[in-house]
């Protein structure tokens, strides 16, 4: 009898265990602030007071801007005193010194830190997302791969995904969200939450329609945040929490990214779609 009742403990206490692990349960922030074009060190200063107010309200990640760090100097069409010169001076490479102080705020507040900037790689420009982890680890980095507008800039090719503690994180950036191929391939490599940093022009149908459509297509829950708006997304479509204004401000949503997967993905035929991967460029009819 002794026997039973301490394997029964010991089930209940495993079970208990599995279901914490399981629980991915946490608090996100949108950071929705208008950066200062060509002024990083202006903009980190504003991360920084951001991120420790998020982290004091509990949020275990904040997500920033697309090219936050350097106010997205990518858009030749956005940026009037654009010179190519400038905007490759305003590059910071991966390991650069303003990335190492972002990798240290994540690990001095304990939090997630997904950052928009210009990255120079090896004599190309990049418009990228990174990640960093509490303990200051860069864990992702994706590079934007549709980029219209952004002449100087090298489109990225691939798709990370990133299992952490919290789910497996997934990002795309503004322009992709209106391709379904990028998001979809994110969610069948696993992706319980898309991080996407945006800034451009912005609507409701080209933001919130798009955005609500990626969450509930593929399952996943999604973090859209552009200067003036921000849309904290569950796996239903539901927005949790947004802001739609000029005025900065940050906003917070609980995720739970057990609930993601599963639903549609499930019902998927990959071998029917062969025609996805045809080469051709789309012709007008």
């Amino acid at each position: 009898m002794k026997i039973k009742v301490c394997l029964l403990l010991i089930a209940l206490i495993m079970g208990m265990f599995c279901f914490r692990s399981f629980a991915q349960e946490f608090i996100i922030a949108g950071m929705g602030v208008m950066p200062k074009t060509w002024d990083k060190e202006a903009n980190f200063a504003t991360l920084q007071h951001y991120a420790r107010d998020a982290a004091e309200q509990g949020a275990k990640m904040i997500v920033t801007p697309e090219g936050f760090l350097d106010g997205y100097t990518a858009n030749v069409n956005l940026r009037k005193d654009y010179t190519i010169e400038k905007y490759f001076a305003m590059g910071e490479a991966i390991d650069g010194p303003m990335m190492l102080r972002v990798a240290e705020l994540s690990h001095e507040l304990k939090i997630y830190i997904a950052i928009g900037f210009a990255e120079r790689h090896e004599g190309k420009m990049y418009n990228t997302v990174a990640v960093y982890d509490p303990s200051g680890k860069l864990i992702l980095r994706y590079a934007k791969t549709h980029a219209p507008g952004e002449v100087n800039t090298t489109p990225g090719r691939e798709f990370p995904v990133v299992k952490t503690e919290l789910g497996t994180l997934g990002a795309f950036i503004c322009y992709d969200r209106r391709l379904p191929e990028v998001a979809r391939i994110l969610a069948v490599k696993g992706a319980q939450l898309f991080i996407v940093p945006a800034y451009g022009p912005d609507s409701k149908i080209e933001s919130e329609t798009i955005m609500r459509i990626r969450a509930f297509e593929n399952r996943a829950f999604v973090a859209w945040v552009n200067p003036t708006r921000v849309l904290l997304i569950d796996p239903e479509g539901n927005v949790l929490a947004r802001k739609e204004c000029k005025e900065d401000k940050m906003v917070l949503a609980r995720f739970d990214l057990s609930k993601a997967g599963g639903g549609n993905l499930l019902n998927r035929v990959p071998e029917i779609y062969k025609e996805l991967i045809n080469t051709e460029p789309a012709s007008k009819p």
